[in-house]
């Protein structure tokens, strides 16, 4: 069965001295009223996922990357989940800070981050890494394809290849994640996460662009 789709050219990069494109390709799944996407948006759960891998977050969870393995608890768990969506959506997220009094290498995590992960999680968005690598790049271009998929199609739910899924929700409710697309500030994510790793990364790739084209 072939499913109905709607493909958007998301952005570029130079690799390698080339310019490549990434694409976005939203499909309708007219059974279930499903709309399936790769990365065009996201819901981040509160809580830890059932398959999450207990070592690792007890691991992610410690204040200093110098302290030791903490008990298992599920206040150990919930705070390394916490951190490690921080660390997947942001790269560099603000309270990861270097501590090299410490020791070479340790990071330390400062106060503040519990609040950061309750900005990002537990509602739709378009993630951070894509809407400032990708989307910033046309934002016009992602505006008509918002707008095209959100009047093709009267699905219920969205089918996202990362985190939680399926997530109920509305053409309208789709569209609206997009709002930032014409004002960036419109469900903006705290600064600080973005500005160590996802801005200056867009910068650079940005330059590395324009350099492949002026070739």
């Amino acid at each position: 069965m072939e499913l109905p789709y709607q493909t958007l050219a998301a952005g570029t990069f130079s690799i390698g001295g080339t310019p490549t494109t990434f694409y976005e390709t939203a499909f309708f799944h007219r059974a279930s009223r499903s709309l399936i996407v790769t990365d065009a948006l996201a819901r981040v759960p509160l809580e830890a996922p059932p398959l999450s891998d207990p070592a690792r977050l007890l691991l992610v969870s410690k204040r200093s990357t110098a302290d030791p393995q903490p008990a298992d608890t599920p206040e150990a768990r919930q705070a390394g989940w916490e951190k490690t969506a921080l660390l997947v959506s942001f790269f560099f997220p603000e309270h990861e800070e270097a501590d090299p009094a410490a020791g070479l290498g340790v990071v330390t995590w400062t106060d503040g981050w519990h609040d950061n992960f309750r900005a990002l999680a537990g509602r739709l968005l378009v993630p951070p890494v894509v809407r400032t690598l990708l989307y910033a790049q046309d934002p016009a271009a992602v505006r008509r394809w918002v707008d095209a998929v959100a009047r093709r199609w009267q699905f219920e739910q969205i089918v996202p290849a990362h985190f939680e899924a399926p997530i109920r929700a509305s053409p309208s409710e789709f569209a609206r994640a997009f709002a930032f697309l014409e004002d960036e500030r419109i469900d903006a994510f705290p600064a600080g996460d973005t500005a160590r790793g996802l801005r200056p990364i867009a910068r650079i790739a940005s330059s590395a662009l324009r350099a492949s084209h002026n070739k």
